[in-house]
């Protein structure tokens, strides 16, 4: 097994337990983010072929500073913040990039779609929002009132994926 499929493997798992801890929960944990991190960093610095500590850590604090100043606003949660840390861990701060880039565009798309969806229930076909929680008990919403809440985690996960994919495709083809 090569490093470099090691580190697809981590990657694409580290986001996919994380994309559905926030997707069920709306929370991605410590006992996921922290150990992620731990391991972008000891792979780097071991593997015979990782990019070195000083290049994890720079990816580390890429990550972290991108969602740093919208946790400090109050625009998503610390664990998003962790989430990013970890993940640039492992990428390294140009490939920390250009996943979040593409993960922002897919979270733009699949919010568009979402409420795209609500307006169109709502509107054109008159259905009222469900007002019964997962547990079976009511929820009474204002009346208008539309929470379509969507988990960063998953276009994180989904972008990542996709930016994994181009990069095995690349190495592939030369």
């Amino acid at each position: 097994m090569t490093a470099s499929t090691i580190l697809v493997g981590a990657v694409a798992l580290y986001t996919a337990a994380a994309a559905v801890s926030d997707f069920r929960t709306r929370r991605v944990p410590n006992w996921l983010t922290l150990p992620a991190a731990l391991g972008g960093l000891a792979f780097h610095t071991f593997a015979p072929q990782g990019w070195g500590l000083t290049t994890s850590l720079a990816g580390l604090a890429v990550g972290f500073a991108l969602l740093l100043i919208p946790f400090l606003l109050g625009g998503g949660g610390m664990g998003d913040v962790k989430l990013l840390a970890a993940l640039g861990a492992w990428l390294g701060p140009r490939l920390m990039l250009a996943a979040f880039a593409v993960s922002m565009v897919l979270a733009t798309v699949i919010t568009l779609a979402i409420l795209a969806y609500v307006a169109v229930r709502r509107y054109v076909l008159d259905v009222e929002p469900e007002n019964v929680s997962a547990s079976g008990e009511t929820v009474v919403q204002p009346q208008g009132y539309f929470r379509q809440a969507l988990p960063f985690a998953v276009p994180l996960a989904l972008g990542t994926w996709l930016l994994l994919a181009w990069i095995v495709t690349l190495g592939a083809s030369s």
